[in-house]
């Protein structure tokens, strides 16, 4: 029992003044808690966590637990709360010189603020994540974060933007030969075009996805047959 052995390492560590590895056993035991819906838990563990890798003068301890804090937060609905942690987390990163870290994050503070409705904060934080996927090279990432990018805009009354922005994201699934997300923009570029009243246009877009979807498994179908001989 993942449990029983977590809290096990928490008794040795805390009877052994050993803040670092309190820390570690704190943090699996909050994931525990989350992954089973006990987010109130998850989030006193996460706090507790906190306290001890700062104790113990830990950046990934530190910066790990701000970011779950965040993310217990988020799951209760309580977004500026969400926000607040999840900017914490990133400075964090950002002084840390951790790009990547830094680009996931400003997409999980996208989200929440997307969830608040705060959607020029929402597009702030996605820009940024996907300028920050671009230097990386992470083109799938990038084209996701464009495509959230253009919900927002969509949620935010712009529609002919998030037209522009999901076309651009299409483009970069494409470069990145990532046909399944091709085929997932594709469908969303669709469903845009529907709601700005251009039917014919939205059925093509509809009819490549499909023919990306198909191309892809009669590949994988080939590669299964190529394999069994």
């Amino acid at each position: 029992d993942l449990y029983a052995l977590h809290g096990l390492v928490l008794a040795v560590a805390e009877r052994r003044d050993l803040p670092r590895e309190r820390a570690a056993a704190l943090l699996n035991l909050a994931d525990l808690d989350a992954g089973t819906g006990r987010t109130k838990e998850a989030l006193a563990r996460y706090r507790e966590a906190l306290d001890a890798g700062r104790a113990a003068k830990d950046p990934y301890a530190t910066g790990r637990a701000m970011e779950s804090v965040g993310g217990a937060y988020a799951e209760l609905g309580d977004y500026p709360r969400a926000s607040d942690w999840y900017g914490r987390a990133l400075a964090q990163r950002l002084t840390q010189g951790e790009p990547a870290e830094a680009a996931r994050l400003y997409g999980r503070l996208g989200t929440v603020h997307t969830y608040a409705g705060r959607y020029g904060e929402a597009l702030r934080n996605w820009r940024a994540a996907a300028a920050g996927h671009r230097r990386l090279g992470d083109l799938p990432a990038q084209a996701r974060a464009l495509s959230e990018m253009a919900r927002v805009q969509e949620y935010a009354g712009r529609p002919q933007e998030s037209l522009r922005t999901c076309r651009e994201a299409v483009e970069w699934a494409r470069r990145a030969k990532d046909v399944r997300l091709q085929a997932a923009l594709e469908l969303r570029l669709a469903d845009t075009l529907d709601r700005l009243g251009d039917p014919a246009a939205a059925g093509l877009h509809r009819g490549a996805a499909e023919r990306l979807l198909g191309e892809e498994s009669e590949t994988c179908e080939t590669s299964s047959s190529s394999a069994e001989k």
